[in-house]
């Protein structure tokens, strides 16, 4: 019988050493980068109402949920937008006018594919509630840029899309709203066998391949002029006449990293206008996700505008440490003594810390059972206090 004590839930992991150490350097220059921008810090309960995170009454399914001793349903976090739209629109006694938020925080989801996957995310977010329009869009995109900035990533890319764009070429080729729900569901779950036999149903052969070219090519601004031209008289051109206004003002800012990609779909099916990534080499996923998502406060009784993004602390994390882009290394002390000596070495190592040194005083009968120690526990030196004199020892390294 499987002994649970001494076992970690699927989907999930304990964090320390290096790692936790640069998710805290990340989550403090993130969180630096947020406030100087005008976002006030916001906590959520890690519980809420299911009702929270269901939209047109329908559940999602990858919530976490259980019932609680008054026979409620709560889910664990699945979503910081939704429980900050929960608090924003039941919160009466808010000021008048747009509103800034942004958070640290874990979400739980389960995964479509579980072997494998995370189920625990540690994310870091800003929402810009109230805010509509290029700048607001502009200034959000230019945040998560700077964001990234701030914590040494400089080799990414921008992926940039529409909701907005994709709904009205929907329409002009003709494509029924019960049609339109599914051929989200296969663009999200990059299914295009799937996809490409839908739309050869309603659709002739020339427009069902240039859907299906526009989820599989994506590309920079002449991939974009030449979607302009081909697109031509329709109504959904405006809405890359949009895009490529956004990017020209981003290009003027000195954001130039950008693929226009309308494959990008998130689970949240909320986006009512750009959608954007942000992707780092060898990572799997998206650091950065985010959009504009005008119609999700109405579900929780305010009509509101809103565009934010997710930053996933925990891929970002692991991209630093494999490239070495934040250093969490300190000098890193062990200090012993005898009895005698005991008052000084508290002295001398409050002034140590003062200095920035990690200094850890654990007790050893003899100095060689102190380097063995420091030796397998990752110490610089050893610092020996005995007879009110105090004397360092290198550490031979490994």
């Amino acid at each position: 019988m499987k002994n649970y004590k001494l076992h970690v839930s699927e989907g999930f992991k304990d964090t320390y050493g290096n790692e936790m150490l640069v998710k805290k350097e990340i989550e403090a220059r993130v969180l630096n980068v947020f406030e100087s921008y005008g976002y006030e810090l916001i906590k959520t309960p890690t519980l809420e109402y299911i009702d929270v995170y269901s939209l047109d009454g329908m559940q999602k399914p990858d919530l976490y949920n259980l019932i609680n001793r008054q026979g409620e349903v709560l889910a664990l976090c699945n979503d910081m937008t939704a429980s900050i739209a929960r608090f924003v629109c039941s919160n009466n006694s808010l000021a008048l006018g747009a509103k800034k938020y942004c958070y640290i925080a874990d979400t739980f989801r389960y995964p479509r594919l579980y072997q494998g996957k995370n189920h625990q995310f540690l994310q870091a977010g800003v929402e810009f509630i109230g805010a509509k329009g290029l700048e607001a869009d502009i200034a959000t995109i230019a945040l998560a840029y700077e964001t990234m900035r701030h914590c040494n990533v400089c080799d990414f890319t921008i992926h940039l899309g529409s909701s907005s764009f994709l709904s009205q070429l929907f329409k002009d080729f003709g494509i029924e709203e019960e049609s339109r729900k599914e051929i989200y569901s296969l663009i999200d779950s990059k299914d295009y066998v799937t996809l490409r036999g839908l739309l050869s149903k309603t659709l002739n052969e020339d427009k069902a391949s240039f859907l299906i070219d526009l989820m599989l090519k994506g590309g920079r601004l002449k991939y974009l002029e030449n979607l302009i031209k081909e697109l031509d008289g329709m109504s959904s051109l405006n809405e890359l006449l949009y895009l490529k206004d956004l990017y020209n003002q981003l290009n003027a800012l000195g954001i130039s990293n950008i693929i226009f990609d309308f494959s990008i779909y998130s689970y949240a099916e909320y986006y009512t206008g750009i959608i954007f990534s942000f992707y780092v080499e060898g990572a799997k996923k998206s650091v950065i996700s985010g959009g504009r998502c005008d119609k999700l406060f109405m579900h929780y009784g305010k009509d509101l505008e809103d565009i934010g993004f997710g930053l996933d602390i925990d891929v970002l994390a692991s991209y630093c440490l494999s490239n070495h882009l934040i250093d969490v290394t300190h000098k890193k002390y062990l200090s012993i003594s005898d009895k005698e000596s005991f008052i000084l070495e508290h002295k001398e190592n409050i002034h140590l810390r003062e200095k920035g040194f990690i200094v850890s005083e654990v007790k050893f009968e003899s100095i060689e059972l102190a380097l063995d120690y420091a030796k397998e526990n990752g110490f610089d030196a050893v610092i020996e206090y005995k007879n009110l004199e105090s004397k360092l020892w290198e550490v031979e390294k490994c």
